[in-house]
């Protein structure tokens, strides 16, 4: 009598493939505890440049003027790869790979995203309501400003960590910062008592900090969607190395923001100091300048 033939064990299930989150879900994951601390560091310090501290926007000036040239510096090189002048919009067969990455970056982002323009012309106000220039980049500010242009144009891709943390810094906490603007009330921004501000978006795209707001009835929320969309269509093309190249350039820029602020502080405080001890000099000056044409007048006089 035939044995009967024993059952195959039953075959392990296959593994299922785990999917890769999306890189801005992995940017917000690696750079969590940073940007915790980089909001921490600017709601500590952003009463200070407002009323009833402050009584013009002189002071503020100072950060956004070093924050606007990380947007200046990224979205100027974004600029010439959307006109085609970068030296990877040029096909070539060595670099097929990097050539599709910077034609797709020609067209990630949404019109009416960029900021440069309204920064610009906010210093622009600020400068002209303070009747003070736009303070020049200090040494760190202007190291890392090469560092961003230096870094992007080698490896375009990196473009994709400045662009999705500047822009969702905005959309985020940006909200909060602009009504904490719009509250120091128009005397602030225009140096006239009464001066109504625009009436649109609840008073919140004016000069000053119109790099805030968007054009459009959904104040950006639909570019926002669009950008979002665009950069799942992007990233696809990205090889493992690249792709944390991005997630790097983030956590890198998120550094360069904390040490910008202390930066600031640094400035800022050299600034308090001069503005006492100037202050301190001419007393002792005119002191001097005092006592000796006293002594002068009683007993050089008399020597005469």
């Amino acid at each position: 009598m035939a044995m009967p033939l024993p059952s195959p064990a039953p075959s392990p299930p296959p593994e299922v493939a785990l999917a890769r989150p999306s890189i801005s879900a992995e940017i917000n994951t690696a750079t969590r505890k940073q940007h915790t601390e980089l909001n921490r560091l600017i709601i500590e310090r952003l009463p200070l440049a407002l009323p009833p501290i402050a009584q013009n926007p002189a002071l503020l000036d100072q950060g956004l003027a070093a924050f606007a040239h990380i947007f200046f510096a990224f979205e100027g090189i974004w600029q010439s790869i959307e006109d085609g002048f970068h030296s990877l919009n040029k096909y070539n067969p060595d670099k097929a790979h990097e050539y599709d990455v910077c034609s797709t970056l020609a067209f990630l982002r949404p019109s009416g995203l960029t900021r440069s323009e309204r920064l610009r012309r906010d210093l622009e106000h600020i400068a002209k309501r303070t009747g003070k220039p736009t303070p020049p980049l200090g040494a760190y500010e202007k190291k890392l400003v090469q560092h961003i242009r230096d870094t992007i144009n080698s490896r375009p891709h990196v473009l994709l960590a400045y662009a999705w943390v500047m822009y969702m810094a905005i959309f985020s906490g940006g909200r909060w910062i602009r009504q904490q603007f719009a509250n120091a009330g128009p005397e602030f921004w225009t140096g006239e008592p009464g001066v109504a501000l625009a009436e649109k978006q609840d008073k919140t795209d004016v000069p000053g900090f119109s790099f805030l707001s968007f054009e459009g009835e959904e104040d950006g929320e639909d570019l926002k969607a669009d950008f979002k969309a665009r950069l799942v269509d992007t990233e696809v093309l990205l090889t493992d190395q690249e792709r944390q190249e991005v997630i790097d350039g983030a956590h890198e820029l998120f550094d360069h923001c904390i040490q910008l602020v202390g930066e600031l502080d640094r400035k800022v405080a050299r600034r308090a100091v001069t503005s006492l001890v100037l202050p301190a000099l001419l007393l002792t000056v005119l002191f001097i300048l005092v006592v000796g044409l006293y002594w002068f007048d009683n007993y050089g006089y008399m020597r005469r």
